[in-house]
Protein backbone atom coordinates (compact mmCIF):
# COMPACT_ATOMS: atom_id res chain seq x y z
CA UNK A 1 0.00 0.00 0.00
CA UNK A 2 1.47 3.13 -0.91
CA UNK A 3 1.13 6.30 1.16
CA UNK A 4 -0.57 9.52 0.87
CA UNK A 5 1.43 11.79 -0.90
CA UNK A 6 -0.78 14.67 1.66
CA UNK A 7 0.54 13.10 4.87
CA UNK A 8 4.38 12.69 3.47
CA UNK A 9 4.33 16.16 3.04
CA UNK A 10 5.59 18.56 5.85
CA UNK A 11 3.28 21.14 6.37
CA UNK A 12 6.01 23.68 5.10
CA UNK A 13 5.62 21.67 1.68
CA UNK A 14 1.50 21.86 1.91
CA UNK A 15 1.92 25.81 2.87
CA UNK A 16 4.19 26.58 -0.19
CA UNK A 17 2.02 23.77 -2.37
CA UNK A 18 -0.79 26.27 -1.71
CA UNK A 19 0.85 29.34 -1.92
CA UNK A 20 2.23 28.52 -5.26
CA UNK A 21 -1.14 27.33 -6.73
CA UNK A 22 -2.89 31.29 -4.80
CA UNK A 23 -0.20 32.69 -7.36
CA UNK A 24 -1.19 30.82 -9.99
CA UNK A 25 -5.04 31.89 -9.48
CA UNK A 26 -4.08 35.10 -9.11
CA UNK A 27 -2.09 35.67 -12.23
CA UNK A 28 -5.48 34.47 -13.90
CA UNK A 29 -8.33 35.50 -12.08
CA UNK A 30 -6.89 38.19 -10.03
CA UNK A 31 -7.35 39.06 -6.39
CA UNK A 32 -11.18 39.77 -7.35
CA UNK A 33 -11.39 35.89 -8.17
CA UNK A 34 -9.36 34.34 -5.91
CA UNK A 35 -11.12 31.61 -3.63
CA UNK A 36 -9.99 29.28 -0.83
CA UNK A 37 -12.26 26.66 -3.53
CA UNK A 38 -10.21 28.03 -6.34
CA UNK A 39 -6.80 27.60 -4.63
CA UNK A 40 -7.69 24.04 -3.42
CA UNK A 41 -8.26 22.83 -6.78
CA UNK A 42 -5.76 24.43 -8.35
CA UNK A 43 -3.51 22.87 -5.44
CA UNK A 44 -5.05 19.13 -6.34
CA UNK A 45 -5.85 19.60 -2.58
CA UNK A 46 -9.04 19.25 -0.60
CA UNK A 47 -10.64 22.31 0.89
CA UNK A 48 -9.50 21.31 4.04
CA UNK A 49 -6.12 21.52 3.28
CA UNK A 50 -6.53 25.29 3.13
CA UNK A 51 -8.21 25.64 6.54
CA UNK A 52 -5.74 23.61 8.20
CA UNK A 53 -2.92 24.79 7.10
CA UNK A 54 -3.78 28.62 7.36
CA UNK A 55 -6.25 30.82 9.93
CA UNK A 56 -7.55 32.63 6.11
CA UNK A 57 -7.25 33.83 2.91
CA UNK A 58 -5.09 37.34 3.94
CA UNK A 59 -2.39 34.20 5.33
CA UNK A 60 -2.66 32.17 2.39
CA UNK A 61 -1.40 36.06 0.42
CA UNK A 62 0.87 36.73 2.75
CA UNK A 63 2.30 33.41 2.00
CA UNK A 64 2.27 33.99 -1.16
CA UNK A 65 4.01 37.11 -1.03
CA UNK A 66 6.34 35.37 0.59
CA UNK A 67 6.82 32.72 -2.33
CA UNK A 68 6.45 35.21 -4.91
CA UNK A 69 9.46 37.43 -3.29
CA UNK A 70 11.55 34.59 -2.59
CA UNK A 71 11.91 33.70 -6.20
CA UNK A 72 12.95 36.93 -6.79
CA UNK A 73 15.52 37.26 -4.30
CA UNK A 74 16.68 33.64 -5.63
CA UNK A 75 17.26 35.47 -9.26
CA UNK A 76 19.11 38.17 -8.15
CA UNK A 77 21.07 36.15 -5.73
CA UNK A 78 21.93 33.82 -9.10
CA UNK A 79 22.52 37.41 -11.51
CA UNK A 80 24.99 38.43 -8.18
CA UNK A 81 26.70 35.75 -6.56
CA UNK A 82 29.72 35.75 -9.03
CA UNK A 83 33.18 36.87 -6.99
CA UNK A 84 34.68 38.50 -9.82
CA UNK A 85 31.90 40.72 -10.30
CA UNK A 86 32.65 44.68 -9.98
CA UNK A 87 30.79 46.20 -7.12
CA UNK A 88 29.14 48.57 -10.02
CA UNK A 89 28.69 44.93 -11.81
CA UNK A 90 26.66 43.54 -8.42
CA UNK A 91 24.21 46.31 -8.56
CA UNK A 92 23.28 46.76 -12.24
CA UNK A 93 22.99 42.74 -12.16
CA UNK A 94 20.34 43.00 -8.84
CA UNK A 95 18.52 45.44 -10.60
CA UNK A 96 18.00 43.83 -13.59
CA UNK A 97 16.99 40.39 -12.03
CA UNK A 98 13.53 41.37 -11.34
CA UNK A 99 13.58 42.74 -15.42
CA UNK A 100 13.98 39.49 -16.89
CA UNK A 101 11.46 37.48 -19.08
CA UNK A 102 10.50 35.53 -16.35
CA UNK A 103 9.60 38.30 -14.26
CA UNK A 104 7.90 40.57 -17.03
CA UNK A 105 5.19 38.44 -17.53
CA UNK A 106 1.51 39.84 -17.31
CA UNK A 107 0.81 36.81 -14.95
CA UNK A 108 3.76 38.02 -12.92
CA UNK A 109 2.56 41.73 -13.10
CA UNK A 110 -0.88 41.30 -12.52
CA UNK A 111 -0.19 39.28 -9.03
CA UNK A 112 2.49 41.76 -7.57
CA UNK A 113 -0.19 44.57 -8.39
CA UNK A 114 -2.83 42.50 -6.63
CA UNK A 115 -0.76 41.91 -3.86
CA UNK A 116 0.14 45.47 -3.17
CA UNK A 117 -3.53 46.46 -3.20
CA UNK A 118 -4.21 43.49 -0.88
CA UNK A 119 -1.42 45.09 1.13
CA UNK A 120 -3.46 48.42 1.39
CA UNK A 121 -6.47 46.22 2.92
CA UNK A 122 -5.19 43.19 4.93
CA UNK A 123 -2.71 43.62 7.57
CA UNK A 124 -1.28 40.46 7.67
CA UNK A 125 -0.44 41.13 3.66
CA UNK A 126 0.94 44.78 4.64
CA UNK A 127 2.82 43.14 7.74
CA UNK A 128 4.25 40.95 5.04
CA UNK A 129 4.92 43.46 2.20
CA UNK A 130 6.73 45.47 4.44
CA UNK A 131 9.13 43.18 5.95
CA UNK A 132 10.14 41.91 2.35
CA UNK A 133 10.24 45.78 1.26
CA UNK A 134 12.55 45.92 4.29
CA UNK A 135 14.87 43.07 3.27
CA UNK A 136 14.98 44.43 -0.79
CA UNK A 137 15.94 47.75 0.90
CA UNK A 138 18.69 46.58 3.00
CA UNK A 139 19.93 43.96 0.45
CA UNK A 140 20.16 47.14 -2.36
CA UNK A 141 21.38 49.58 0.69
CA UNK A 142 24.52 46.75 1.09
CA UNK A 143 24.90 46.60 -2.61
CA UNK A 144 25.32 51.19 -2.85
CA UNK A 145 27.45 50.85 0.41
CA UNK A 146 30.88 50.59 -1.67
CA UNK A 147 29.72 52.79 -4.14
CA UNK A 148 28.29 56.19 -2.83
CA UNK A 149 29.15 57.87 0.45
CA UNK A 150 26.83 56.68 3.48
CA UNK A 151 25.20 60.24 3.47
CA UNK A 152 23.73 59.77 0.08
CA UNK A 153 22.67 55.71 0.32
CA UNK A 154 19.08 56.84 1.46
CA UNK A 155 17.98 59.03 -0.97
CA UNK A 156 19.29 57.22 -3.57
CA UNK A 157 17.54 53.54 -2.00
CA UNK A 158 14.28 56.03 -2.12
CA UNK A 159 14.61 57.03 -6.01
CA UNK A 160 15.83 53.38 -6.98
CA UNK A 161 12.84 51.61 -4.98
CA UNK A 162 10.36 53.91 -6.36
CA UNK A 163 11.69 53.76 -9.56
CA UNK A 164 11.58 49.92 -9.38
CA UNK A 165 8.32 50.08 -8.14
CA UNK A 166 7.10 52.57 -11.85
CA UNK A 167 8.79 50.94 -14.36
CA UNK A 168 7.04 47.69 -13.33
CA UNK A 169 3.55 49.50 -13.25
CA UNK A 170 4.53 51.08 -16.83
CA UNK A 171 5.38 47.84 -18.63
CA UNK A 172 1.95 46.52 -17.66
CA UNK A 173 0.44 49.26 -19.53
CA UNK A 174 3.08 49.24 -22.37
CA UNK A 175 5.04 46.20 -22.81
CA UNK A 176 8.01 48.84 -23.63
CA UNK A 177 11.21 46.53 -23.09
CA UNK A 178 13.40 49.65 -24.10
CA UNK A 179 11.33 52.14 -21.42
CA UNK A 180 12.04 49.27 -18.87
CA UNK A 181 16.07 49.89 -20.15
CA UNK A 182 16.05 53.26 -20.00
CA UNK A 183 14.46 53.36 -16.79
CA UNK A 184 17.36 50.63 -15.71
CA UNK A 185 20.08 52.79 -17.55
CA UNK A 186 19.31 56.10 -15.76
CA UNK A 187 19.24 54.69 -12.63
CA UNK A 188 22.53 53.13 -12.60
CA UNK A 189 23.84 56.52 -14.48
CA UNK A 190 22.66 58.14 -10.85
CA UNK A 191 24.44 55.95 -8.81
CA UNK A 192 27.50 56.67 -10.98
CA UNK A 193 26.92 60.47 -10.42
CA UNK A 194 27.10 59.74 -6.84
CA UNK A 195 30.40 57.81 -6.55
CA UNK A 196 32.74 57.82 -3.60
CA UNK A 197 36.17 59.46 -4.36
CA UNK A 198 39.22 56.81 -4.61
CA UNK A 199 40.51 56.30 -1.00
CA UNK A 200 44.09 58.08 -1.15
Amino acid sequence: MTDNPMRSQTKTDRRTKIADAALRVLGREGHAGLTARKVATEAGMSLGHITYNFHGMAEVLAEAYRLLSARLREASDLQTGAASMSPAERLSAFLHAGFTPDFLTPAHIRTRIDLWSAAAALPEVAATELALYRHYRATLEGLLAPLVPQERIHALSDTIMATLDGLWLDWMRRRDRAAVENGLRVLLELVRHQLSPPSQ
